[in-house]
């Protein structure tokens, strides 16, 4: 009798570096951090421990979060696929805006003693963060980070997440490179230690210089703590430019944020943004979620064999001296070099879908008119969005409701004034160390940790994009499709109506102050 036996399956180079290693992860609870853990259990489920920072929050322990992360749709695949995840995934109590990440010490020597790979994905990204907390969570951080790891017995690799837009102050072509920071983490944490924050906020202008926001300054500066508290660690840097909605993977089109360019199409989804301040001509920079996280992991197995082979077979003989010649690489993670996009595409391809999809929680029809000339914005401000928010937030004072719409507006011209640096402008991105990552992946490496923006259709990209700002930002699921249509229809007559009355009005004043000279 024949006896027959399953093999198998055989692992890929990226999974195997995985396998049997400890990940120490910060940032998890974020959007890019989920998307990690998410990918990590599932395609790489022979890693052997999974350490993610948690930190404590009003009202919840950390327990009650920890469970709660598991929550979102971003998870349901894995624990279908890989029901056991929780056996993998430790908690760690921390905050990266406390000294020492805010982690006691019993816990930092567990980590010493058994990771073996860290990704740093914990950040603010907002643009207008005050200075004081993005200089904490975005430098501080990674000093501690940094200093941990010198610590650690068995480092294979450390991933640090930065953006592309670091180093976009006052250059127009950003290569792989580490540039000089504008001042260093301890002389910037000094300033912001011994200011009160009245004070901060007043001169944070002056501070900032020619950088966009405290969130692109303190990225820049946090990758020059990697040059002077990262000496002969196997470390690199991955910078993405800006992340939105995932494609495929785990869920088509899941966001969580409103971060750049998503509120943009949020707010315009449901009516509320009607002009954005923009040149359509220009590049916007955007990648998919899932394509980063596929990167980031790559980027760990890619800095891990760089590490070995242009400095020392064997670890454990090398010197200090070797270990301080290594150059930590640096991944420019962009779409356009290989696949550009401009405003005026992105505005068209969410447009059309978007109408597709219409909302039923939409105000109004979805319009937007982007315009790089900053007196025509405002003009457009006032007309499409002021003159209609004063209109509509009187007539609900009227009927005793709370006026919502000015306050919106406010709070998103406030958000468009932040985002227009990086709308009005283009940066050429060199990508050689990407691209040869790209070039380095096994077939099998290539399918499992796809991230070659080449590959990316836009067209069908943004179907799942619109989707999944519907679904997962506006809170509206698909059920309510054929209500939106109909609410959608109606909202288009109102709309049109009222611009008629409006230009009606307005010609019968022009006419009547004709009349006046004549």
């Amino acid at each position: 009798m024949d006896t027959y036996y399953e093999s198998a399956p055989q692992l890929s180079e990226i999974q195997s570096f995985y396998n049997d290693t400890t990940v120490f992860l910060t940032g998890a609870t974020g959007f890019m951090g989920n998307l990690i853990l998410d990918k990590l259990i599932r395609t790489c489920s022979g890693v052997k421990k999974i350490y993610i920072l948690i930190r404590e929050k009003k009202g919840k322990t950390t327990e009650e979060r920890f469970k709660q992360l598991f929550d979102d749709p971003v998870f349901e695949l894995m624990k279908k696929e890989q029901p056991n995840f929780l056996e993998k995934i430790h908690a760690v109590i921390g905050d990266c805006a406390l000294p020492n990440l805010g982690i006691e010490e019993k816990y930092i020597n567990i980590l010493k003693d058994e990771v073996n790979i860290v990704i740093h994905s914990a950040a603010t990204v907002r643009f207008d963060e005050q200075l004081r907390t993005a200089v904490n969570i975005n430098i501080i951080a990674l000093q501690d980070i940094l200093k941990i790891s010198q610590e650690i017995k068995n480092l294979k690799a450390l991933v640090h997440i930065s953006t592309a837009y670091s180093n976009c102050a006052g250059r127009e072509v950003v290569d792989e490179i580490f540039y000089k920071p504008p001042i260093s983490g301890e002389k910037l944490s000094q300033v912001v230690n011994n200011l009160d924050d009245e004070y901060i906020n007043r001169i944070t202008p002056s501070l900032l210089g020619e950088w966009p926001n405290t969130y692109a300054m303190t990225k820049a500066i946090a990758e020059g703590e990697i040059i002077t508290h990262g000496k002969g660690l196997p470390i690199g840097v991955i910078r993405p430019s800006m992340i939105i909605a995932t494609d495929t993977e785990p869920v088509p089109g899941w966001i969580n944020n409103f971060y750049g360019p998503t509120g943009v199409v949020a707010a315009t989804g449901i009516g509320l943004m009607r002009c954005m301040h923009a040149d359509p001509n220009k590049i916007a920079d955007i990648v998919p979620g899932d394509y980063v996280s596929n990167a980031v992991l790559a980027c760990a197995w890619d800095i891990h064999n760089i590490w070995k082979e242009n400095n020392f077979k064997d670890l454990t003989k090398a010197d200090d001296l070797d270990k301080e010649t290594f150059v930590p690489p640096i991944y420019n993670f962009v779409s356009s070099s290989v696949n550009p996009l401009t405003w005026g595409e992105f505005s068209m391809l969410n447009k059309k879908y978007g109408c597709e999809v219409p909302s039923v929680k939409a105000i109004s029809p979805i319009l937007l008119r982007i315009s790089k000339r900053k007196i025509e914005y405002q003009i457009l401000c006032f007309l499409l969005h002021i003159i209609p928010g004063f209109i509509i937030d009187s007539l609900a004072k009227l009927t005793g409701r709370k006026p919502l719409l000015m306050d919106g507006y406010r709070k998103m011209h406030k958000f468009s004034d932040v985002i227009s640096y990086f709308s009005l402008k283009s940066w050429k991105f060199n990508d050689n160390n990407t691209r040869s990552l790209i070039q380095k992946l096994s077939k099998l490496d290539q399918t499992l940790f796809s991230f070659d923006l080449n590959k990316l259709s836009w067209d069908e990209y943004f179907k799942k994009h619109v989707l999944g700002i519907r679904m997962y930002i506006i809170k509206d699921p698909l059920e309510t499709l054929p209500e939106g249509r109909k609410r959608n229809q109606k909202l288009c007559i109102a709309y049109y109506t009222l611009l008629s009355f409006l230009a009606a009005v307005l010609l019968l004043i022009v006419y009547g102050l004709c009349s006046l000279f004549v």
